[in-house]
């Protein structure tokens, strides 16, 4: 039996944001693999000796260089287990981000509520890492994330809304 009053739907703003958050999240997925795959197929090492040597021209042409100065002591030292880290948490956060936001364009049920559960996984570690390291992108991409997730609910409940 059909409700005597139709459910209101989403709203186009409502939708459109949903849509370019999800093309966002996706693009951002994609270049996670590709950057897991470009950490994973180049010798180790190889990044941060760029990276040295970026910084360093940084440095020679503006002495007072934060970013120079920050990035050329994170680089200083290869960290090959830093490296396979990284490769491993770009590789399936990315394949994750790129095959849920996949998912919810085609319209999936099941995967509103998994990605709202990766969401909130991706937060609580974004929030245990703030924890210890004090690092406030986490806190950025954990707010993000909870704006994301806001839209998948909203759009979620509107497709649970139209099909009664």
């Amino acid at each position: 039996m059909r409700p005597l009053i139709k459910p209101k739907p989403i709203s186009k703003w409502a939708h459109l944001s949903f849509l370019i958050s999800m093309i966002g999240k996706g693009l951002l997925g994609l270049g996670q693999i590709l950057g897991g795959l470009a950490l994973a197929l180049t010798p180790s090492g190889t990044l941060n000796g760029i990276v040295v040597r970026l910084a360093r021209l940084e440095l020679i042409e503006d002495p007072s260089s934060f970013m120079a100065k920050w990035a050329l002591d994170a680089a200083s030292t290869p960290h090959i287990a830093n490296e396979a880290f990284y490769t491993i948490y770009l590789l399936i956060h990315g394949g994750l981000n790129l095959g849920l936001v996949l998912a919810l364009l085609a319209g999936f049920r099941w995967a509103y509520p998994v990605s709202l559960l990766a969401l909130a996984g991706f937060i609580a570690y974004q929030l245990n890492k703030f924890a210890h390291t004090g690092d406030m992108m986490m806190i950025v991409l954990s707010v993000i994330d909870i704006f994301v997730i806001w839209l998948i609910w909203r759009e979620w409940k509107a497709h649970q809304r139209t099909a009664l």
